[in-house]
């Protein structure tokens, strides 16, 4: 396994942000790779950070790059040291458990890092609502372990949410939901949802992961 030096990055270190970019510009240039697959890596690499960018300041992310066995992996480690009592103006939760903030794929990932962080239960109301109804998209992409079938989690201080399981679960929604095809419409127009073999997201305690696949 190849793998980048870490650097703690927050959405307000610009340096940091910075330099994060330049070691995965140095990690990309170092590769044989063409030149559309090192465009979509330093794609990933952009959303993310980009997305490390929009979390709140009391979120601190672990960023770093790896490649083993014929595959690229984007990663972040995000901690936080608030809870959920000192930070619930920070969710976008209302009273009707709909998430009225979560605008496009990569703001979707974000809320599930947040919430995940913050309170399990907030995770599973993480809602977004697409004409008149709407997808529960956090708990179409969970899954227990062993289990490849969207379920909720089993216990609430761990979890992990995958793009893969999200798109199944869409897929099986879609044929009866009109709600579920404009949120497959929206994945459609992601750039990380199409160009990455699969993003997962895992939970537990005060820590979660996220994985971008290519």
């Amino acid at each position: 396994m190849i793998k980048t030096d870490e650097i703690h990055i927050s959405c307000n270190e610009k340096e940091k942000i910075d330099e994060a970019l330049k070691i995965a510009d140095e990690f990309i240039s170092k590769q044989d790779l063409d030149k559309k697959k090192a465009i979509r890596l330093s794609l990933l690499v952009e959303e993310t950070i980009g997305m490390v960018s929009n979390l709140a300041k009391d979120f601190n992310a672990l960023f770093w790059m790896e490649y083993d066995e014929g595959q690229y992996s984007v990663k972040l480690t995000v901690k936080t040291d608030m809870d959920i009592e000192k930070k619930n103006d920070l969710l976008s939760v209302s009273s009707t458990g709909k998430n009225s903030l979560a605008k496009g794929f990569m703001g979707k990932i974000s809320d599930i890092i947040e919430n995940g962080l913050l309170n399990y239960d907030y995770v599973v109301k993480l809602n977004q609502t697409y004409g008149e109804g709407v997808i529960d998209y956090a708990c179409m992409g969970m899954t227990i372990p062993g289990n490849i079938t969207p379920a909720i989690p089993f216990n609430k201080e761990s979890f992990t949410w995958s793009l893969g399981n999200y798109k199944g679960a869409l897929e099986e929604a879609s044929e009866s939901k009109e709600p579920a095809k404009e949120a497959w419409d929206e994945l459609e127009k992601s750039i990380v949802a199409n160009i990455a073999k699969d993003v997962i997201v895992g939970v537990k305690g005060s820590k979660a992961e996220l994985t971008i696949i290519l």
